[in-house]
């Protein structure tokens, strides 16, 4: 068959960025491997959305010498050679520990944990949610701050907020009860101490969790977490009165509705756990 003028150059990224994530895949591939704690019984997971406290929390867990990690590794799990991958980008970000016991990562959206393995729930995982009106108005004035033409609108980010919550619903289902908890951003704030107690005693985390921590360069930029507020602090800073009523939302139809059924959905979940340290957490 003759070769088309043109076509192979106008290819070429398209083969390039195949090339590129073959040899990434592989490389993850030989690193899981190589290193026996790189299976996912050993991980530790935040599943979470945008703009919900993730980033202070990721702080405090990869501040540990027995956590590896950094932040949003933005990996896709569909097998135990993306633990390697994700070792290596803890390598290339300066948030790699090769002693750890855990191999930590923070999921934001649905595209890095639509597919993952049954392997993946046997890992420990820590729910994350937010109050839509809030969490939403939020995401939209960083996208504004970062000059970003995503989440532009309300109902841009509600979309977002709608399907990753959808999401965190169905992953919920499948970890045991005794590998995931899950708390509210209020619940976080208003007293980290008690939070942060609840997941060490709701995970097995030894020695438990405390409420302090160096904020990591590689959480602040390239999507690793918040670029703009997380270097200004180094604990999770105790909410000194109370939260006003959640921010009311401008949304095309029952929208509003929607995100807030979808709040509430998983705040049951997580506060009707049979876990009494986990039911302290909440009001």
């Amino acid at each position: 068959m003759p070769e088309v003028p043109g076509l192979a150059s106008r290819n070429l990224p398209g083969m390039m960025h195949a090339l590129r994530d073959t040899g990434k895949r592989t490389a993850g591939w030989l690193v899981s491997r190589a290193v026996p704690q790189y299976r996912f019984e050993n991980g530790l997971f935040i599943l979470a959305h945008m703009r919900c406290g993730s980033t202070a929390l990721s702080n405090i867990l990869c501040s540990r010498p027995d956590i590896s990690g950094y932040g949003e590794a933005h990996v896709r799990y569909e097998g135990r050679a993306d633990l390697g991958q994700l070792a290596l980008n803890q390598m290339r970000r300066g948030g790699w520990e090769l002693q750890a016991s855990h191999l930590f990562d923070k999921i934001l959206h649905s595209r890095y944990d639509s597919a993952v393995p049954p392997e993946f729930f046997t890992a420990r995982a820590i729910f994350l949610v937010r109050r839509p009106g809030d969490a939403i108005l939020s995401i939209v004035r960083l996208f504004c701050r970062l000059g970003k033409n995503e989440y532009r609108t309300q109902d841009e980010a509600a979309d977002y907020y709608i399907e990753r919550l959808t999401a965190l619903e169905a992953l919920w289902h499948r970890f045991p009860a005794e590998r995931r908890i899950g708390l509210t951003h209020e619940a976080l704030v208003r007293d980290p101490e008690r939070a942060l107690a609840a997941i060490s005693a709701g995970l097995e985390l030894q020695p438990p969790l405390v409420n302090r921590y160096a904020s990591l360069a590689a959480s602040r930029r390239g999507g690793g977490g918040d670029p703009l507020k997380s270097g200004q602090f180094t604990r999770i800073e105790r909410l000194r009165h109370e939260l006003p009523a959640d921010a009311l939302l401008d949304l095309a139809g029952s929208r509003a509705e929607e995100c807030e059924e979808l709040y509430l959905r998983l705040y049951r979940l997580f506060t009707g756990r049979e876990s009494t340290a986990l039911r302290k957490v909440h009001p």
